[in-house]
């Protein structure tokens, strides 16, 4: 994890398997090709997010293998109660400020298990996803007021990404009811 306890690219490589894991035993040839196909849809082709291999999580204990269900390629994988642990630490870590490749990835990788959390745990994420997105509408809207950065088409790009940013706060409050 960086500094801030937010997630590097590896553990999102991990929560992502780890979370297919929680949903159902998946064979480990599987996983491995849902994994890769998902972060390749959010952030393209990248040797930096896939380079962490599904065998360290069987070694580390927070994965393991079903007995009598295969082997290699074919063995059928389950998450472990650490497994289970280290995945709920990775759901609840907070989002790094700024947009990002990895920043998308870990935002729809928290959105797509979040179901794995207890309500509470729902909640404070949802919390801290639009106190995220009010810090970056801040940050942009900051800039947006000093005349001197004014020129060219930032004004209209800050608009438009201001924009966006208050149709994300918005969806994120209808999320939390």
């Amino acid at each position: 994890m960086y500094r801030d306890n937010s997630l590097v690219p590896k553990e999102a490589i991990r929560l992502a398997a780890l979370g297919l894991l929680a949903e159902g035993d998946r064979v480990y040839s599987d996983l491995s090709a849902e994994v890769r196909e998902f972060a390749a849809r959010i952030v393209g082709p990248s040797l930096d997010l896939l380079g962490t291999s599904i065998e360290l999580l069987k070694f580390e204990g927070l994965i393991e293998a079903v007995p009598g269900q295969g082997s290699g390629d074919n063995a059928l994988l389950r998450l472990s109660n650490e497994g289970r642990e280290a995945l709920m630490g990775y759901l609840t870590s907070p989002l790094r400020p700024g947009v990002s490749d990895l920043n998308k990835l870990v935002l729809a990788l928290k959105l797509r298990f979040i179901d794995q959390l207890d309500a509470e745990g729902r909640g404070e994420q949802l919390h801290a996803l639009e106190v995220m997105y009010q810090g970056e509408r801040a940050r942009l809207a900051d800039l947006a007021a000093h005349e001197e950065w004014g020129g060219g088409l930032l004004d209209d790009w800050l608009g438009h990404e201001i924009d966006q940013i208050d149709r994300r706060i918005e969806w994120v409050r209808g999320l939390r009811g």
